[in-house]
């Protein structure tokens, strides 16, 4: 039986082999009971005493009985469900109307009018006539749409995988988006990198990321609030956003209430937390020093460990591992951590009223010391319906998240964070049992590695940095007639950020003989820093329906405004009174302050036109101008983005009704224009700063241009060219095919210029191009065997990108990252390697290249026996710049991909994802903690991997140079050698659940309730040497999250 038939059936009734199917994204649940056993709400409703009938009846489709299919009294809890021969019995009214369902298949209602026996022929609608897609300031109806879309259903996701940051939900579920991991697993922000169809611009390549109809950001939004993520690609469906859109548009839809009795649900989970990979350290402090005296003296300089102390380390083992140490950093950094999640929901409404509420509670401790983070956050989505056309709402949500300062640290110092656990030895306790932090124990190693102890820098400084935000949205909707609806609504952002901050002192000690190496003094202090943003955000639309003959006319208008502020405040003062004291009067000397703020706005007009011709022939026109303050009052301070789309729905002609093994076929196509305004607020202004003039001999502040100014400044222009075809086969295969042509022009870039302009910073200009190509292909399976449904998806997408236009033959060098027309953004350029010198044959050929050129080496110095010889590539017979070659397809990749499957079974559901990508190659040294590169230097880390391949004396097999003084750098000369190849195919997650038979759960008063558990980033396959190849070089980990979680309602 059932009370609630507003919300889908097959949300609410559970029997054996019954899931709910991502026909997208393929996450599974599982909700069943035993078949044939009646189904019974806890608050059950008494049958009348009208006249009962039993009837009976069998449910089929087309390949036979339909186990589990669900038979209830319209209008009524009462029900049952079909048996292992698609049988079914029920006393019912004898005017009843009966209401058959199953998941997949469209609802039968079907009028008892005095019949006793029932044939119930289910139809499959894996064509998904009636779904909704999210887009621009509304909906369409799937089937209709002619832009290039892709939707995942987080509602279900969420329910059944931990999900922390939606960044991470969305990777691997969508075609032609790639998701980047960039600081792995860091608490309260995993910085991810999101690119929509590849990397578009030389500038900002971020999506638009829109909440409820307002810009937001992912990191602002608990999961478990999120309905539906729809991610727009193309000029079609992104061109309504205009300047904004060109990098792609992600819409977050978030839940709302629906009508019927108030739903209570609960969704947590803990989580334990270690590091995925680590890196491959020699961590024998032995073994440690004989490779280092070995490379001093491949240099022809002095061993500087004694052959004393390597036998007395070698001798003691692990027996001391306080005065003997054999670490690794990583070991000392990285612990296991436990992450808990809890979510709390209500839903419900009345015919006229509807509210989501819910409460989260994360609390994530790191897997690093003071590296914490925790976050309560709130959210109410309300709509009233005032009268039957005018309805009102708010969409309010806001956050309270506090973070260890530790996090700073490693963020603060950039990269050098990671490059100082590289300055660090395998010869140090990094904490002794009795909690103190520990230098360098061997006197003749290098004692300022003792500083880098990484425990002892996580915890140099107290305080927290606390950010408070509350979006609140409120809106109004008029329905003066049928088909004519206008809407308005106002968003107030309001987001603080607070930093409290203290250095904190501790002794460094030499564990070997107990004395302190470095004394913890220095000079107390405290640090406030006070960051505001606020905006304020208006839109108004008139949207319009009318139906004129078999033509369907859907018309929409409106106007948008925002105004975007920033300001930043820091007061320091030094020597405290007393060091346990936190206020800015606790101190008395050097007072400090300073900030600055910063403001920008945009107005905007748009309109849309959506025609449909007997549900076969779709058309769509955008059009959107903005006007931003960004740029020069005038005709570049507008721009204009207009598309166009067309789509033929081939499944709805006469001459395809016969083929019954299409269920839809539609082509699609469409062009239009998007702008990117990722420039700063103030770029195309003139700038003047402070500066000091002596005039008669006395210094005197005045002041001097900074910038130049460029008042042609303009919005970088996307042209989009999308071709699309979406099938659906035999009931069971639904997909898409896109291709498309991206390319972006006006790119804003430095021009050389003349010196004339003093000190002055020259600005940007519009200048470069960039084209995009690429192919998207998205395909699911679902079918059911007996009684397991399966599900089985995938999606991958290619993309190619070009500098079109830059500076000519001028290219642009930044390390190995090279911008040059003709080739991918950031194409690597490097030398090549011919081989390692490790035979008189090898060494044979280095001579005969000096005996032709006296110079041939002069640049890189001539290779011995264990050394690189780089290829003259230009045949000059030297080895110098001018041999650098082009290597790789830039720093994105050109093939991301994604696959799903799962099954269900008499309640129990399984589910993976796996998730990869292929294409890029980027250079790494290892400078950042892992010491990737043939050198030794003094108290900094030998990686072992390079260690066991290196070249010595007598070995012709060597798959790494010999190991040289960090002075003698021939062999870690930028080449192809040290190119890392960051293909990967990563198991994302995999998950068991099982969800408790409904009559044992509604006994406890409990209407649903699913235990689970899973693993996420569980095995990750790739050649990559760092800690992760979604991490750039070293970074917070990625971690391997297991996770034991429970959903329950009530």
């Amino acid at each position: 039986m059932m009370n609630d038939l507003n919300i889908p059936f097959f949300r609410k009734t559970m029997f054996a082999g019954m899931a709910t199917l991502f026909l997208s994204t393929g996450v599974t649940q599982a909700n069943p009971v035993s078949a044939g056993e009646e189904v019974t709400e806890k608050h059950a409703v008494t049958l009348s005493q009208q006249s009962k009938v039993t009837i009976t009846g069998t449910v089929k489709d087309a390949l036979g009985p339909v186990v589990g299919a669900n038979v209830v009294e319209k209008g009524t809890t009462n029900g049952t469900v079909t048996d292992m021969e698609g049988r079914f019995s029920l006393q019912v009214s004898s005017n009843a109307v009966l209401t058959v369902s199953y998941i997949g298949y469209i609802d039968q209602a079907i009028p008892v009018n005095g019949k006793t026996s029932f044939t119930v022929l289910l139809k499959e609608d894996s064509q998904a006539l009636d779904e909704v897609v999210v887009v621009g300031y509304g909906t369409q109806k799937k089937v209709n749409m002619t832009g290039a879309v892709a939707s995942v259903d987080m509602s279900k996701m969420v329910d059944s995988r931990p999900i922390t940051s939606l960044s991470a939900g969305l990777a691997g579920m969508a075609p032609g988006v790639s998701v980047t991991a960039g600081n792995g697993g860091r608490p309260g922000n995993d910085g991810a990198t999101i690119r929509v169809r590849g990397q578009g611009t030389l500038n900002n390549s971020d999506p638009l990321v829109v909440i409820d109809g307002v810009p937001g950001s992912m990191n602002d939004i608990n999961p478990q609030d999120v309905e539906n993520i729809s991610v727009l690609k193309d000029a079609a469906s992104s061109a309504i956003y205009g300047s904004r859109a060109a990098n792609g548009v992600i819409l977050i839809t978030t839940r709302k209430g629906r009508s019927g009795e108030a739903k209570i649900s609960y969704n947590g989970y803990v989580t334990m937390q270690k590091v995925a990979h680590k890196m491959d350290l020699v961590t024998n402090y032995a073994d440690y020093m004989e490779l280092y005296n070995e490379g001093e003296m491949n240099s022809n300089m002095p061993a500087i460990f004694s052959q004393g102390k390597i036998d007395e380390w070698r001798a003691a083992g692990d027996s001391d591992p306080v005065k003997y140490p054999n670490s690794d950093w990583q070991d000392a950094a990285f612990n296991t951590g436990w992450m808990q999640n809890h979510t709390i929901n209500i839903t419900g409404g009345s015919d006229k009223i509807h509210y989501f509420v819910s409460g989260n509670f994360l609390d994530n401790p790191g897997i690093m010391e003071n590296s914490g983070y925790k976050r309560y956050s709130a959210r109410v989505n309300l709509d009233a319906e005032v009268k039957e056309w005018f309805t009102i709402g708010v969409n309010a949500y806001g956050y309270n998240g506090k973070e260890d300062l530790g996090l700073r640290e490693t963020e603060d110092q950039g990269s050098l964070f990671y490059t100082h656990m590289q300055a660090t030895t395998p010869g140090m306790c990094f904490i002794s049992p009795d909690g103190r932090y520990g230098g360098v124990n061997n006197p003749e190693d290098d004692p300022q590695s003792g500083t880098n102890n990484i425990l002892k820098k996580l915890n140099s400084v107290k305080g927290n940095r606390t950010t408070n935000k509350m979006v609140t949205r409120f809106y109004a909707q008029l329905r003066p007639f049928k088909g004519l609806t206008v809407e308005g609504s106002y968003t107030y952002d309001f987001q603080n950020r607070f930093r409290y901050q203290q250095p904190v002192f501790h002794d460094l000690w030499n564990l070997y003989n107990n004395t302190i190496q470095t004394a913890g003094t220095g000079k107390t202090k405290v640090i406030n820093h006070d960051e505001k943003w606020v905006r304020n955000h208006m839109d108004g639309l008139i949207r319009y329906e009318t139906d004129i003959d078999r033509l369907n006319i859907q018309a929409t208008i409106g106007g948008s405004q925002e105004a975007y502020r920033y300001s930043w405040f820091q007061a320091s003062k030094e020597d405290l009174i007393a060091p346990e004291m936190t206020e800015l009067n606790a101190a008395t000397a050097n007072a400090t302050a300073t900030g600055t703020y910063s403001n920008w706005s945009m107005h905007s007009f748009f309109g849309r036109i959506n025609l449909n011709w007997d549900e076969k022939y779709l058309f769509e026109a955008n059009l959107r101008m903005d006007k931003s303050s960004r740029f020069a009052a005038g005709k570049n301070r507008r721009g204009f983005f207009p598309s166009f789309s067309a789509g033929w729905r081939m499944n709805q002609e006469e001459f395809m009704k016969d083929i019954s093994w299409i269920d839809q076929l539609k082509v699609r196509a469409s062009y239009g224009s998007l702008g990117n305004n990722e420039v700063g607020n103030y770029d195309y202004q003139m700038f003047y700063q402070a500066s000091n003039y002596t005039l008669g001999n006395v210094v005197q502040i005045g002041m001097a241009q900074r910038a130049l100014s460029n008042a042609g400044l303009t919005w970088e222009t996307t042209y989009l060219t999308n071709f699309g075809v979406d099938f659906g086969l035999f009931s069971k295969l639904n997909g898409s095919i896109d291709a498309f042509i991206k390319n972006t022009e006006g790119i804003l870039i430095d021009l050389p210029a003349p010196l004339v302009h003093g000190n002055a910073t020259v600005p940007k200009s519009n200048a470069a191009e960039v084209r995009n190509r690429g192919v998207e292909l998205n395909l699911n399976w679902n079918d059911r065997i007996g009684e397991v449904n399966y599900f089985v998806g995938g999606n991958v997408s290619y993309v190619t990108n070009e500098v079109t236009k830059f500076k000519g033959k001028e290219p642009a060098l930044n390390g190995t990252n090279m911008i040059v027309e003709g080739e991918p953004i950031n194409i690597q350029y490097v030398l090549a390697v011919d081989r390692i010198v490790q035979t008189e044959e090898d060494l044979a050929i280095v001579e005969a290249m000096e005996q032709k050129n006296p110079d041939a080496f002069a640049k890189y110095k001539k290779p011995e026996l264990g050394d690189f010889l780089y290829k003259d590539t230009n045949g000059d017979g030297c080895i110098t710049d001018d041999d650098k070659i082009k290597v790789g397809n830039g720093t994105n990749p050109t093939v991301t991909f994604g696959f799903n499957f799962g099954a269900s079974w008499k309640g129990f559901d399984f589910s993976c994802i796996l998730q990869g990508a292929t294409g890029l190659k980027t250079y790494w040294n290892g400078q950042d903690g892992a010491s990737f590169w043939p050198l030794v230097r003094r108290g900094n880390q030998i990686n072992k991997t390079i260690a066991d391949g290196r070249w010595y004396p007598g070995r012709t097999d060597a798959t790494y140079p010999r190991l040289l003084d960090y002075s003698d750098g021939r062999n870690a000369v930028a080449s192809d050698f040290w190119i890392q190849d960051k293909s990967y195919l990563r198991v994302k997650n995999v998950q068991l659940g099982y969800t408790v038979p409904k009559y044992l759960s509604q006994k406890l008063m409990i209407e649903n309730l699913r235990l689970y558990v899973s693993i996420d980033n569980a095995l990750t396959f790739t050649g990559y040497k760092g800690l992760d190849p979604e991490v750039s070089g070293s970074k917070y980990p990625t971690m391997r999250l297991t996770t034991f979680g429970l959903n329950l309602s009530f």
